[in-house]
C-alpha cells in the first residue's frame, strides 16, 4: 500500500500556489490525502464556491483523496482548525503531511511545536491576552512565540507549528513545509476578483485544471450571508447570551440598521470580525465541542488512486481511525459521538444550501466526485 501524505487545506478557490503544493506532495510517489474544508472556513465565512466542486478541482490539481473537514473544526481558529485537519488525516491513515509556509524552515517550526505545547507558552500568552488590548490571537501568538526565541514567517507558519504540535501527538512521522509561491495572487485576491466581475475575471487567476468544476459550482451569495448574520444577532441573541462576543454582536446589531453596516462595525480592538463571525456561526449552527476530535470524515473526490486507498483503509485498523462517509446510509454505524457530530455537519450543509438558493437537503444527494 502506497504511503500517504496529508495536506490540510481550504481550496477557496485553488490557484496555482495550491497545485504547486500538491504536486510537490506527491513527487516522492506518496498518495496525497486532502482534508478540506466543509463548506464553512477558518475566517468565519461560507466558501465560495461548494465543497464537492472545490474537492474535484483539487483531484485535477494532483490529489489522489479529498475528503471533508466537517464543522465545527472548519470554522475554528488556528488551534482546533489543525487538530481537527490532523485528526481526520490521521484517521484515514496518513503518515506524514505537507504544508505551505512562509519559511519553510522545518527545524524552527518543530521547535516552535515543543514550545506552543508547553506551560510555559500558555501561561505567557494568558498574560498577553491581560495586557494587550489590540490585535487578535495570531497577532499575540506571534509576539509570545517572539519572545520565547521562534520567528514564525504569518499565518501558514503558525498554523505549521500547530499542524506539528498535533501531528505528532497523533503519530504522523514526518512534516514537509513547503515555501509559497511568491507572484500570484492569493485566495482572498480570488474572491475578491470573482466579486468584482464574476468567473470572467476569475478565470485567468486559477489554476487551469479547477476552471471547469469551479464554472459548474454552486456559489455562496455572499449578501445572503451577511443578511442572515445580522437578522441572526438582531432578532435571535441578546444580553442574556453566554458569550461577550454574542452580547457584543446583539447589541451592534440593534444599532444599525442594515447588514453592510453590522459587517463593517463587527471588528473591535481586541477581537477580529473572523473571531466574531466564527461565534455568530457557532450560535447559528451548533457549537459542537472542537476541543474534541472529529469522529467521522466524508468524502469528497478521489481518483482511481484514491479509491485504492480508501479501498484498502477498509480492510486496517489502527488507533484513531475514523469511518468515511460515502452516502447517508453509512451513517447509520455512526456510534452516539459520531451521530452528533455528523446532526451539526447536516445543519452546516443546511445553512450553505440556503446560502447558495438550493432546496432543504440538496447536499445529502450531492455523490463524490469520481475522476
Amino acid at each position: 500500500m502506497r504511503r500517504t501524505t496529508a495536506v490540510i487545506c481550504e481550496f477557496n478557490p485553488i490557484h496555482p500556489g495550491h497545485r504547486h503544493l500538491l504536486k510537490l506532495a506527491g513527487s516522492g510517489g506518496d498518495a496525497v490525502v486532502c482534508v478540506m474544508s466543509g463548506h464553512f472556513t477558518q475566517r468565519g465565512t461560507p466558501a465560495l464556491f461548494d465543497k464537492y466542486s472545490r474537492a474535484e478541482a483539487a483531484v485535477r490539481c494532483g490529489a489522489d483523496l479529498v475528503v471533508e473537514m466537517p464543522w465545527p473544526w472548519c470554522g475554528s481558529g488556528a488551534e482546533d482548525f489543525a487538530r481537527g485537519g490532523c485528526a481526520a488525516a490521521r484517521g484515514i491513515g496518513a503518515e506524514s503531511m505537507t504544508f505551505g509556509s512562509e519559511t519553510a524552515d522545518l527545524p524552527m517550526l518543530e521547535r516552535g511545536a515543543e514550545i506552543r505545547a508547553s506551560e510555559e507558552f500558555a501561561r505567557r500568552m494568558r498574560e498577553a491576552e491581560r495586557t494587550f488590548r489590540n490585535g487578535g490571537n495570531g497577532t499575540l501568538f506571534d509576539a509570545v512565540m517572539r519572545e520565547m526565541g521562534i520567528q514564525p514567517g504569518g499565518g501558514n507558519d503558525r498554523l505549521g507549528i500547530e499542524y506539528v504540535r498535533f501531528g505528532r501527538a497523533m503519530g504522523m512521522s514526518a512534516f514537509r513545509p513547503v515555501r509559497r509561491m511568491t507572484g500570484t495572487p492569493s485566495a482572498g485576491e480570488l474572491r475578491a476578483a470573482y466579486r468584482a466581475g464574476g468567473m470572467d475575471s476569475l478565470r485567468p487567476l486559477l489554476a487551469e485544471e479547477a476552471v471547469e468544476p469551479l464554472s459548474l459550482a454552486a456559489v455562496c451569495r455572499e449578501e445572503e450571508f451577511e443578511r442572515l448574520l445580522f437578522a441572526h444577532a438582531r432578532l435571535r441573541l441578546g444580553e442574556s447570551e453566554e458569550g461577550d462576543l454574542l452580547r457584543y454582536a446583539a447589541r451592534l446589531a440593534g444599532t444599525v440598521t442594515d447588514p453592510a453596516s453590522f459587517m463593517e462595525r463587527l471588528p473591535t480592538k481586541k477581537y477580529t470580525a473572523a473571531r466574531i463571525r466564527r461565534e455568530l456561526l457557532r450560535s447559528l449552527i451548533g457549537p459542537g465541542d472542537p476541543s474534541e476530535n472529529p469522529r467521522f470524515t466524508v468524502l469528497l473526490a478521489a481518483n482511481e488512486g484514491g479509491r485504492a486507498l480508501l479501498s484498502g483503509l477498509r480492510r486496517r485498523e489502527f488507533e484513531g481511525r475514523i469511518p468515511v462517509i460515502v452516502k447517508p446510509a453509512d451513517t447509520s454505524d455512526l456510534d452516539q459521538a459520531a451521530a452528533r457530530q455528523y446532526a451539526l455537519h447536516r445543519r452546516a450543509d443546511e445553512v450553505y444550501a440556503f446560502l447558495t438558493g438550493l432546496e432543504s437537503g440538496a447536499w445529502m444527494k450531492k455523490s463524490p466526485a469520481m475522476l
